[in-house]
């Protein structure tokens, strides 16, 4: 197994800057570096990306850090789609980890960090990470575009490209491991509370993805593949949440199966994470309170419960601080 690649490259803020159209505030366009990755597939690797502000006075205030939108989803064949299809499962194969500035360190939430200060003559650190589960063949690569959004005194957008090739693959690499256990969703239940919204009991019945895990003894495992895409109907419109890509560690007796910690993103953008059980969960969040009791495998049939706080992301609006929930009823197929 290849070790994890770690390494990195210095953009200076001033090279893409162009003069405003009649003076003003100096604009930020286009690509201004290309990354390049190659790793085995299933493998990842990791590079630093080094933002310097070049002026000596004024700070340099970075309003996010992301992926350009869409650019980022892959099928399971690790092609880039033009549209997203609902119902389809989509792989991100790049990954924004942490940016850091000085002692400011900030964790990314789906692929995302918000408002950074780069101080005069500062540096602002972007750990990003390729970690694909097809190979890449011939001189074909996957590539992305990291947006670094700035927001004064220098505005605009700053485009890093970045590309990986995946020659070879892990064996087993892009399945879960293990015996699988396979179920046809019979039904989903979502409920949210928020003091600030009132959000109705969502029950759909019409999911086509089947759920399935891998058991290794006691050991469960799941990978996003594995989870079907939840539709989720909210003050805002309906979105669908999908299992984070990345394979999930939890138990299974027979009967019982939890997984202590999942994570379930939208839109790529907003990420909830909590436990998936046949046991039961509470979610006490700051705008309300939510519980679900689920039950263990007999007869074939099964019911999970997930619960989580929903984050403070200004695209919830409303709904941040809530709590959510959700049952999903199964049966087994094998």
């Amino acid at each position: 197994m290849k070790r994890n690649l770690l390494k990195f490259f210095l953009i200076f803020l001033g090279l893409a800057a162009l003069a405003a159209c009649g003076g003003g505030a100096p604009q930020i366009s286009g690509i201004a570096a290309v990354a390049n990755f190659e790793t085995t597939a299933c493998v990842k690797a990791e590079k630093t990306i080094q933002i310097r502000n070049n002026d000596s006075e004024e700070p340099q205030r970075v309003q996010g850090v992301h992926f350009e939108f869409g650019t980022n989803d892959f099928d399971k064949d690790g092609n880039r789609p033009e549209t997203l299809v609902e119902g389809e499962t989509y792989f991100q194969f790049f990954k924004v980890e942490e940016v850091t500035v000085g002692n400011v360190v900030k964790q990314a939430v789906g692929n995302m960090v918000t408002e950074m200060i780069m101080p005069p003559g500062g540096v602002m650190t972007v750990k990003v990470s390729y970690n694909p589960k097809v190979i890449t063949k011939g001189e074909a690569y996957h590539n992305t575009y990291l947006d670094v959004v700035l927001n004064g005194p220098k505005l605009g957008v700053m485009q890093i490209e970045l590309r990986g090739k995946a020659p070879t693959a892990l064996e087993g690499c892009g399945t879960t491991q293990g015996d699988l256990k396979k179920f046809r969703v019979d039904k989903v239940t979502i409920k949210i509370e928020d003091k600030d919204a009132e959000v109705p009991v969502q029950e759909t019945t019409d999911i086509t993805e089947t759920f399935q895990f891998g058991v290794e003894g006691d050991k469960a495992l799941i990978g996003k593949a594995d989870f079907p895409s939840i539709p989720i109907d909210t003050p805002q419109g309906a979105v669908s949440a999908d299992l984070e890509d990345e394979t999930f560690e939890g138990t299974f007796d027979g009967a019982k199966l939890e997984f202590p910690a999942v994570r379930l993103s939208v839109l790529g953008q907003i990420t909830v994470e909590g436990k998936l059980t046949t046991e039961s969960v509470e979610v006490t969040a700051p705008d309300g309170t939510l519980s679900a009791t689920g039950s263990a495998l007999a007869d074939g049939k099964m019911k999970l419960v997930f619960g989580s706080t929903l984050p403070q992301n200004g695209l919830l609006q409303q709904l941040q601080g809530g709590a959510i929930v959700a049952e999903i009823e199964l049966s087994e197929t094998n």
